[in-house]
């Protein structure tokens, strides 16, 4: 009799709380719940923040925001790519150039390792400028009229260079076949084809 007084006083309660020890499966799923969600989905979710941290502390250091800036745009995005995607010629291009390419990577942070040069956005622009230069210069030994060479166009009909006289990406790859004296061609404003063997008729 005493005993089943005191089953029927602990109530339905306590046997759930027995059913469901601390640690076990069904415990952890239930303070899982209670949090909002299993390690499943809080994974993808931390790592896109240190993902979005690493965004922005490598535009920091390549100097495409400033510190204090904790968002970018899109167009600072595409940034960066470019950057990352020319640096290793134009590292090379500016060492060649200068004799070196310091002031224009960035520092290694404060009590971090050395690691491999980051090239800024100064560098990228620079690099640049100096590309568009030798391009320049390139294009008017091939025949190109000083006047007429900002409006240089390759086979598909885009432009070489911009309306700021830097060369674009399609300039770019066509400048970098022409060096090598792969075949490649390009057309003046009047039509006139030019190229590194003899014009297709």
């Amino acid at each position: 009799m005493s005993l089943l007084l005191l089953v029927l006083l602990a109530g339905p309660g306590a046997a759930a709380d027995r059913a469901i020890a601390p640690g076990s499966a069904a415990s952890t799923d239930r303070e899982e719940a209670a949090l909002g969600g299993g390690h499943s989905e809080q994974v993808p979710e931390q790592a896109s923040v240190d993902r979005r941290r690493a965004i922005l502390e490598e535009m920091w250091q390549r100097r495409i925001l400033p510190p204090d800036q904790g968002m970018w745009s899109p167009s600072d995005y595409e940034l960066i790519e470019k950057i990352r995607l020319a640096e290793v010629d134009a590292l090379d291009l500016l060492k060649r150039k200068f004799g070196g390419y310091r002031p224009w990577v960035a520092k290694p942070r404060a009590g971090g390792l050395p690691g491999a040069p980051r090239l800024t956005k100064e560098g990228y622009e620079k690099y640049l400028f100096v590309l568009s230069q030798d391009a320049i210069e390139f294009f008017e030994s091939k025949g190109a009229d000083a006047k007429c060479v900002f409006k240089l166009k390759d086979m598909d009909g885009k432009a070489l260079f911009n309306g700021r006289g830097s060369i674009t990406e399609d300039g770019a790859r066509v400048y970098r076949r022409a060096k090598l004296n792969l075949e490649i061609f390009w057309k003046a404003p009047d039509g006139e084809l030019y190229g590194t063997r003899r014009p297709p008729r």
